[in-house]
């Protein structure tokens, strides 16, 4: 990863998904991504690829988000950054904007 990169990642939020079981992990992170605002990002750093994740935001919301694989800082972390390129047309479905974990 070059220097620049590096300091982009850093001021990034992070969502550390590893620990999170899937029915608290999914929802909250669908959360995260419809409450980006458009133009910002964020690192999912997570123990696969989330290929379900990817999926279900790429065929219901497509052209709103970008995925890129970043280089992973520990073994068996796999990070990626999350951009949202745009707000669907007809906007996200509530239920996807108000979940909490707390």
């Amino acid at each position: 990863m070059t220097n620049q990169a590096a300091s982009s990642c850093a001021s990034e939020e992070l969502f550390d998904g590893r620990e999170l079981p899937c029915e608290t992990k999914r929802p909250a992170f669908l959360s995260r991504c419809c409450n980006l605002p458009v133009g910002r990002s964020f690192i999912f750093v997570n123990g696969h690829d989330p290929v379900p994740l990817r999926r279900m935001l790429d065929q219901n919301f497509p052209g709103s988000f970008r995925w890129e694989e970043l280089d992973p800082v520990e073994p068996d972390a796999m990070r990626l950054r999350v951009t949202k390129l745009a707000d669907p047309a007809g906007g996200f479905p509530p239920e996807l904007l108000e979940f909490s974990c707390s």
